[in-house]
């Protein structure tokens, strides 16, 4: 039976008529719109089940939630939706995602899963052309002949009244590697999104050659690899088996007896967090060095002892003029809204501890240019100006896509001058 579609857009809402939800598509949906996090009620979305249908209402996660009967695409609010935020992922992630060939359009573009897929099964098979890495392992084994070296110690002991064998220690040419036993557990992990029928039928193929070869990696932690001339055409595909595989441990996957629902959500908060910070660590001058997410545990007391830790999203320190600027990171439409006042009292804190030799202090607050809104070239906001305690609060816009095409086309200068634009506030 064909699946019901629905598409949405972050911070949207719609109906999917007529659909009535299973037992077990409603314990899945309740699990996958809650976030463990320490803060009670924070969601990924909200549903509601009504006369008419499912109501589906999105927040900041954008991706696809999948149902025994249904799929439903929530796309971030770019121009090139699941496209761009593959690009921007990829920019984030050091994966090749902006360098890879535009061939979207036989790769369903309108679907996060089969862009992701579809570009790890590309890497796979560059790397399989490139050729599958082997190394030397010493064995040890009593043999009808003699193979390698022979042990005649181990010898004496394991084969008396055994003329036949021989204990032997050999080198052996294996591939049962961790650099092939992730790729091997990223095709497993891949296995169990929903996919079209040939990418699902090359990821099976491949799960097959890799499993003749190897055992998949344990679940766990990610091996730590160190890349040198034999194994360094690994590095690329080894990038997004690991995003793949890091999918399971960000969603929640239900399974019953006989379903099996896998979803994939990103939260867009984290990733735009990430993508600005990305982009100062590459393109700001050299004498500029860029904390994320600095822990201040001094900033606020009782009794001369920590009394809340503060975390400002990004604090860039200017070595050569012996200045910090903050900029907080906020993934919201402040291109057609005012700045929210808890935001403005946030950041000027912020910028009051770490600009106590600057007056009057100075912090920018970074948001997404969405598709249909213009550059409004920042909008510089005054705070208790004429006081002691003025300060002024910048908020710009950063043009996401603009900024993935300033990377696939190599414009560094541009991409330089963005970076300086942010810190400077101007």
């Amino acid at each position: 039976m064909m699946k019901r579609s629905m598409d949405l857009t972050e911070y949207g809402e719609g109906i999917l008529e007529s659909y009535s939800l299973t037992e077990q598509e409603r314990q899945y949906l309740q699990s996958l719109s809650d976030l463990n996090s320490a803060e009670h009620g924070k969601k990924r979305f909200y549903f509601d089940e009504l006369r008419q249908g499912l109501r589906i209402r999105t927040l900041s996660w954008a991706g696809v939630i999948e149902l025994e009967r249904a799929r439903i695409a929530i796309r971030p609010k770019f121009d090139r939706g699941f496209e761009a935020l593959l690009d921007m992922i990829g920019f984030v992630e050091g994966l090749p995602a902006y360098r890879w060939h535009r061939a979207s359009a036989g790769w369903g573009k309108n679907d996060l899963v089969e862009l992701l897929l579809s570009l790890f099964l590309e890497q796979v098979d560059q790397l399989w052309k490139r050729g599958i890495l082997k190394d030397y392992v010493t064995e040890e084994d009593s043999l009808p002949v003699l193979r390698g070296r022979p042990d005649l110690i181990r010898n004496l002991r394991e084969n008396q009244g055994f003329p036949n064998r021989i204990a032997c220690r050999y080198d052996e040419l294996v591939t049962n590697q961790p650099e092939n036993q992730v790729i091997l557990l990223a095709l497993e992990t891949g296995s169990r999104f929903k996919a079209r029928p040939d990418t699902v039928r090359k990821i099976n193929r491949y799960r097959s050659e890799f499993g003749l070869m190897c055992e998949p990696y344990p679940s766990g932690k990610w091996p730590e690899f160190h890349y040198h001339r034999l194994n360094a055409h690994y590095e690329p595909v080894h990038r997004i088996a690991k995003y793949i595989v890091d999918q399971l441990n960000v969603n929640n996957i239900y399974r019953s007896s006989d379903t099996s629902f896998c979803s994939m959500m990103i939260d867009m908060n984290k990733l735009f967090e990430d993508f600005v910070g990305t982009l100062l660590n590459r393109y700001l001058p050299e004498h500029y060095r860029v904390q994320a997410s600095h822990r201040v545990t001094d900033a606020v007391q009782v009794d001369g002892t920590s009394y809340r830790h503060v975390i400002p999203d990004l604090v860039v320190y200017d070595t050569a003029e012996q200045e910090r600027r903050v900029l907080d990171v906020k993934y919201k439409d402040y291109g057609g809204k005012p700045v929210d006042t808890a935001d403005l009292f946030q950041l000027s804190f912020y910028a009051q501890y770490f600009n106590k030799t600057t007056d009057p202090h100075l912090s920018v607050i970074v948001y997404p240019q969405f598709a249909g809104r213009p550059d409004n070239g920042g909008i510089c906001i005054e705070l208790l100006k004429g006081t002691q305690y003025e300060g002024r609060v910048v908020a710009r816009s950063l043009p996401i896509e603009q900024i993935l095409a300033w990377q696939t086309e190599k414009r560094i200068s541009e991409l330089r001058a963005a970076a300086l634009q942010l810190v400077k506030g101007v």
